[in-house]
């Protein structure tokens, strides 16, 4: 028999490979049961290079998916739209609220799920945007927030429900490799390699604990694509400068097994994120996922999503100094990584499995059903 339960989810799926595709992908191939599901996919980016910035040909994908959405709308006015707000920037934002104003009163009902942090900040700071923000997010049926925010989306738009939904990620089985004890430590970080995830503030752990003397204790493999051909000439050439290329390897994106071979060989992972619009970083649940004791910072939705972790050390944000201590910390107690390991393990599967993430959105949307 026909629930009458419909619904057109909406999102962006690989390429280019960032959490929020990956997360929309698995919502994407979810057999969802009793809902019938239509799907749309927002190609406004094929690599990173291009996210947040107009383009022309991102206009004419606008006018199309409000096209087939207002169709597929129309063709049954039982559906409900799941969307994911934009993140906290002019040009992305002003898309959403066209897009928006142009389908939301065709949908039955109405999701949003926010995967990029920073947006009901960024909205409340500015009247204009305040005004545009009620028109485009005000009054949604549910807010799915990936994080926990200090200005949640739900209360600046007053969603009717809302629920705490971090993401997930399927982890293989990935065997560490057992290395002599004498060598140097490997530390791994995984992201599109620019200012706002913390490569910047990686270099500069790296020169500190050169002038600690020690330069030959630790190696960083930087894993990921540029997301610009102008920030990989600073980063190089920082690297340059400070004579840190035995220190600090660029390794480029890596993807299927090469990435979780990388996993595989690493010792530590560190992530000194500032990106203004961190969520739910999927490479700490990958981290997390394969065992590696976590060397991160104390921003946006971080804390909450690995904060309570034993294997886990946060620092502020821009503080090498804090950074070098806690990975020297942890590889201090290298003899007792075997424990962090476990309880890395444990706290993933306890929480960031896809069962996790999609159990939490379905159990939300019966609710408003």
């Amino acid at each position: 028999m026909d629930s009458g339960h419909r619904l057109l989810i909406l999102g962006q799926t690989p390429p280019p490979w960032h959490g929020q595709a990956v997360a929309t992908k698995m919502l994407f191939d979810h057999e969802w049961p009793g809902i019938d599901v239509e799907t749309l996919r927002m190609a406004y980016s094929e690599e990173m290079g291009s996210v947040g910035r107009f383009e022309l040909g991102k206009l004419k994908h606008l006018v199309s998916l409000i096209r087939e959405t207002r169709r597929i709308l129309k063709t049954d006015p039982r559906t409900v739209l799941l969307y994911p707000p934009a993140s906290a920037n002019w040009v992305p934002f002003i898309r959403d609220v066209i897009y928006l104003l142009m389908v939301r009163r065709l949908a039955m009902g109405t999701v949003f799920i926010f995967h990029a942090g920073g947006l009901a900040k960024f909205v409340r700071d500015s009247p204009l945007r305040r005004i545009l923000g009620r028109l485009a997010y005000g009054k949604a049926d549910l807010a799915l927030e990936v994080s926990i925010e200090a200005v949640s989306p739900h209360e600046v738009f007053q969603s009717r429900h809302w629920e705490w939904c971090p993401c997930a990620i399927e982890i293989p089985e990935v065997e560490r490799v057992s290395r002599p004890g004498e060598r140097a430590c490997e530390v791994l970080f995984v992201a599109s390699l620019q200012e706002g995830k913390g490569v910047l503030e990686l270099i500069k752990t790296a020169a500190l604990l050169r002038e600690r003397g020690r330069g030959e204790e630790f190696i960083f493999r930087v894993v990921g694509p540029w997301f610009s051909e102008e920030f990989k000439k600073q980063a190089t050439k920082f690297v340059s400068d400070q004579s840190l290329e035995g220190m600090v390897e660029f390794v480029g994106e890596l993807t299927g097994d090469a990435k979780w071979d990388a996993y595989r060989q690493a010792d530590l992972f560190f992530f000194p994120s500032h990106y203004e619009s961190e969520a739910s970083p999927i490479v700490l649940m990958e981290a997390l996922g394969v065992g590696l004791p976590i060397v991160s910072t104390r921003w946006r939705g971080i804390p909450a999503l690995v904060g309570e972790c034993e294997a886990v050390r946060l620092c502020e944000v821009r503080s090498p100094v804090e950074y070098a201590d806690a990975l020297e910390e942890l590889w201090g107690q290298r003899n007792q990584l075997g424990e962090l390991e476990e309880k890395a393990r444990i706290y993933y599967a306890d929480r960031y499995l896809p069962e996790h993430f999609l159990g939490r959105i379905e159990r939300a949307l019966a609710r408003i059903w």
